[in-house]
């Protein structure tokens, strides 16, 4: 297995979390706490992003800082560009 092909996983799931957050940030949570509207505070990529650090953890225990560290940086460049590719959804 060649060096990049291990990290392959790391690196799409990085690239997955990243994307996924970025479309899922363009939709609020739906309720209200009292009189507090959760529209107005919270969307569903703040409950995907977090596994951003679940990845970069496991990655860091798993090869390393060093390679963990490249593992996002190729994980974000990838979500970067599927984000500059991908047109905003219009709602």
């Amino acid at each position: 297995m060649t060096s990049f092909s291990r990290y392959l996983p790391f690196v799409a799931a990085m690239a997955l979390v990243v994307v996924a957050s970025n479309i899922l940030v363009q939709f609020p949570m739906q309720g209200q706490i009292g009189g507090l509207s959760l529209a107005d505070l919270l969307t569903w990529g703040a409950f995907t992003y977090p596994f951003s650090f679940l990845v970069t953890d496991l990655a860091n225990r798993r090869y390393g800082p060093a390679v963990a560290r490249r593992i996002v940086f190729v994980g974000f460049m990838t979500a970067v560009v599927c984000s500059i590719l991908v047109p905003p959804f219009l709602f």
